[in-house]
């Protein structure tokens, strides 16, 4: 049995908007990275308070009391991240003045390492949503995901970290999309109308 499927508590966070998914099909960050599912949500300030303080105790029960001053929490800084992509050209308004978290994991609905997806719902809590009718699932609607902390020790600083992996998500709201769909209908004309011929056409290149 691996880390990841160990029993842990389940923890819901708070209704947010979701920024990033890869819900029905592992996606992978760059080459080096395990291909997983995973989300990106996105919190008003101060949503996460609660959760902050189940992480903060959650750190003392694994670590030791002192281990709340040095843990490595997943909250991220909206507007740190809103800075880094517009100043590579990117829009962040979606991240400014929000704390952010990220949850993934390699198993499907099923608890299988496999593809199949995680465990979407509608509003209702009960209609699963699949690969079928994942458009109802889009980059800026209102999401609440349950999610299991982890602990490790980061390679890099020595001190001990919480990662979240994602057990399940419902879809809780619409919201104003990130992403506008384009409008490529300029690209064709009506069936059946020859479009007008122009001067001095030029000869088919084509050879053969």
């Amino acid at each position: 049995m691996t880390e990841e499927n160990k029993v842990a508590q389940t923890i819901m966070l708070p209704e947010g908007r979701m920024i990033n998914h890869s819900l029905f099909v592992k996606d992978a960050f760059d080459d080096r990275s395990t291909p997983s599912y995973k989300i990106e949500i996105a919190f008003p300030r101060g949503a996460l308070d609660g959760i902050h303080n189940k992480m903060l105790d959650f750190a003392s029960d694994k670590w030791g009391a002192d281990a709340e001053d040095k843990v490595i929490l997943p909250i991220k800084d909206g507007d740190v991240m809103a800075a880094k992509r517009e100043k590579v050209g990117k829009p962040g308004d979606a991240y400014a003045d929000m704390d952010v978290l990220r949850a993934s994991t390699q198993f499907n609905r099923h608890g299988e390492n496999d593809a199949g997806g995680v465990s979407v719902y509608g509003e209702d809590g009960e209609t699963a949503i699949g690969i079928a009718n994942q458009s109802e699932i889009y980059r800026g609607c209102m999401v609440i995901a349950a999610v299991t902390f982890w602990g490790y020790i980061d390679s890099k600083t020595d001190s001990p970290a919480i990662t979240l992996y994602l057990k399940a998500v419902q879809k809780s709201g619409d919201g104003e999309r990130l992403v506008a769909q384009a409008d490529n209908s300029k690209l064709f004309k009506p069936v059946g109308r020859k479009p007008a011929a122009e001067d001095g056409a030029a000869r088919s290149r084509r050879a053969g």
